[in-house]
């Protein structure tokens, strides 16, 4: 009977130790694993670029001509539908061109004149061309043969301009780089102090 009972009392701190290192790699394991996706979601709402919606109540002369002259396209707007002009021109406050139809892919959602609206630059799906855009909204469209159009200034509502909202793109990679840091360096804590205790657990 001493005999057993030596053998459990030296037995059982290396069993302890032998089962609380394989329980604690199972728990490690699995905290990493959670970490790990937590870093992919992150990296799915974070790193985003996004433009921002200037809105001109009135046009003008001075402002289409301006926005011609940075080269600009122009996208035209009546009764639901929208249609690129090409060949634009200011002449006597009519802006004249051609309607060509609208082919490029539409946003990632619906755009909102209020807030940051997101677009998409992976390879597949590249939608830069949305910060060249400016969209005309009409109260008419005199139309032309050959879809050629003389626009009259009276009959732009609203102009809106996209360009690229440098503050919500560069928040977005500052938290996704702040969120993918802070998760490496806290799976690189676990796993030392998990190697750590398996150490100490083995000396036993």
């Amino acid at each position: 009977m001493k005999i057993l009972t030596d053998t459990f009392k030296y037995a059982w701190p290396v069993f302890q130790g032998w089962a609380g290192s394989i329980f604690q790699k199972k728990r490690v394991l699995k905290f990493v694993t959670i970490v790990l996706a937590f870093l992919i979601f992150n990296l799915t709402i974070c790193c985003k670029s996004y433009f921002k919606v200037t809105t001109l109540p009135m046009a003008s002369s001075e402002s289409v001509g301006g926005l011609k002259d940075a080269g600009k396209t122009f996208i035209i707007h009546y009764d639901q539908q929208k249609w690129v002009l090409s060949n634009t021109q200011m002449q006597n406050n009519l802006v004249t061109g051609k309607l060509d139809e609208y082919k490029m892919p539409p946003t990632f959602k619906p755009v909102r004149s209020n807030r940051p609206n997101r677009y998409l630059t992976r390879p597949s799906l590249n939608q830069r061309f949305l910060l060249n855009e400016v969209h005309l909204y009409l109260s008419a469209l005199p139309l032309h043969e050959n879809n050629q159009v003389s626009i009259p200034l009276s009959s732009i509502v609203k102009i809106e301009i996209y360009d690229k909202d440098k503050g919500a793109t560069t928040g977005s990679y500052i938290l996704g780089s702040v969120g993918i840091t802070a998760g490496v360096l806290l799976v690189l804590s676990v796993v030392a102090v998990s190697i750590l205790i398996s150490g100490l657990a083995g000396s036993v």
